[in-house]
């Protein structure tokens, strides 16, 4: 009875540490793409809500609100599942990348 247990537990054991796949670069890449996406509708997100607030209109800031709530949950998300797949920082670097873009943008006018 001990033999086919520890034999059913390697073969579990086994089964799963084949079944791991590393994470590959394209994957980390889509990732951060989503992330960066996800940042900038945020942002336009918090500004229409801002502008909403700023004329009154409740009720629109409100379902505002609740989109960049949303937003934030995504954003924490991916953060934490890009930090579990050796990326630091995914969210700060991702900010920077996007600014850095900004800044590119203004120089070239």
């Amino acid at each position: 009875m001990k033999k086919v247990t520890f034999l059913l537990f390697g073969i579990v054991l086994s089964a799963s540490v084949v079944a791991q796949t590393p994470v590959t670069h394209e994957k980390k890449k889509e990732e951060m793409t989503d992330l960066k996406k996800d940042v900038k509708e945020k942002r336009v997100e918090r500004k229409e809500m801002g502008h909403a607030l700023a004329h009154a209109k409740f009720k629109k800031a409100v379902a505002e609100r609740k989109d960049v709530r949303a937003e934030n949950r995504d954003i924490k998300k991916d953060g934490k599942r890009l930090g579990r797949h050796g990326v630091k920082h995914p969210v700060t670097k991702t900010k920077h990348k996007i600014r850095a873009e900004k800044e590119e943008q203004k120089a070239k006018f």
